[in-house]
């Protein structure tokens, strides 16, 4: 009994084996990703997701974070951006790219962003060629 228990232990469920994979594809798609557990973690969302996938941002946009809310992706800051042009169009392109996205942050260097990884390696392409064609700013 010990013996099987402790095997039993050992071995991957078939959820934590199919994220380990996901998270394979992801960094073979030039994603990084990192712990949301440990260090300086910007995300506002206190929920189960525990890593951030980021990639380079090669957007205009280089300062916003987007939280979802219910349904929706909210402006979390800066304010003044909501007061901009372009805001409304942005809005729509980032409502469009997946409702698996939870948080995205966009800085001059990178687009850091919480998804939900079980929904697979699909989900993921999409978010990213989403996430590329924002150009606005």
């Amino acid at each position: 009994m010990v013996l099987i228990g402790s095997v039993s232990i050992a071995m991957p469920s078939k959820s934590s084996r199919k994220v380990s994979k996901v998270r394979m594809e992801a960094k073979i798609l030039g994603c990084k990703i990192s712990s949301t557990l440990y260090g300086e973690n910007k995300f506002k969302n206190k929920s189960s997701i525990e890593v951030s996938y980021q990639i380079i941002n090669e957007t205009n946009l280089k300062d916003a974070h987007f939280i979802r809310d219910k349904d929706k992706l909210i402006l979390y800051s800066p304010v003044k951006l909501k007061y901009s042009d372009s805001f409304d169009s942005l809005n729509i392109m980032l409502e469009k790219i997946s409702d698996s996205l939870d948080e995205i942050i966009f800085t001059k260097s990178s687009i850091s962003f919480l998804w939900k990884e079980k929904k697979g390696i699909e989900e993921l392409k999409l978010i990213l060629v989403g996430l590329k064609k924002i150009n606005l700013f």
